[in-house]
This record gives C-alpha cells, structure tokens and sequence, in this order.
C-alpha cells in the first residue's frame, strides 16, 4: 500500500509539472474497493458507476454532473460533459481502473496519454 501512496504521490507531482490539468485521481480495483483516491475527489459511492463504463455504459452521471463516452480503446476512455464541465478520463490496468477528472479547458487526450503510463505503472500493485 505504501507503494501505491507514492505511485500515487508521484502521479500528482508529474502531473502538475506536465500540466495536464488533471485535477483529480483515483484508483478503482476491478472488486469496487477504491485503493487510493485524492482528497478532493469523493467516489466511494459511485464506483459501480465507474465499473459500468468498462462494461459498455456510454452516459452517466458522477458527482452531479452529466458525462457521454466521447472516445473509447482498450488503452483508454474519455468521456465529457456537454456543458464544458471537463472530462473524467479512465486506464484500465490489470486490477482496476485508474480514473482522473480533467479540468475544462483541458485536452483530454493529452490527460489520458499521461494517465495510461501511470495506469501501466499499477500493474502489479493495488
């Protein structure tokens, strides 16, 4: 665990310094227990939520907001709000699911690249 704190830890740092505009980060495992998640971002309950957009949800709504799946691969998944509210982007890796909440304004694809690494990082750990 203390490994996925500074994976995690890491994450947040290089992620500022690259200026992806990822403003939240959290880690899903494929059993629905959340293995780490910022502080300012609450999903312990919508982690079915999370897990249905893996097995083909296209919509749903996080925190309040709305989000449709503007773009999904193997590697990853974005999925944006209608109003410019951001975009929550997703990472599949052998456990789970990395997830991260991108600021408007921001590129998600330039989010979802550097949240693939970081997702190929956790395998193995979580």
């Amino acid at each position: 665990m203390d490994d996925l704190k500074q994976l995690m830890d890491d994450f947040g740092n290089e992620a500022l310094e690259a200026n992806t505009k990822i403003a939240s980060v959290a880690v899903l495992l494929s059993t629905g227990k959340i293995a780490y998640q910022s502080t300012n971002w609450d999903l312990t309950k919508q982690t079915g939520v999370l897990l249905g957009i893996l097995n083909g949800n296209t919509s749903f709504q996080l925190n309040n907001s709305k989000f449709s799946v503007s773009e999904s691969s193997a590697a990853g998944i974005i999925a944006t709000n209608p109003s410019g509210m951001g975009a929550v982007i997703l990472a599949p890796f052998q456990r789970g699911l990395l997830v991260g909440y991108v600021m408007p304004f921001a590129d998600p694809h330039v989010a979802l690249v550097f949240l693939i690494e970081y997702a190929t990082r956790l395998n193995g750990k979580g």
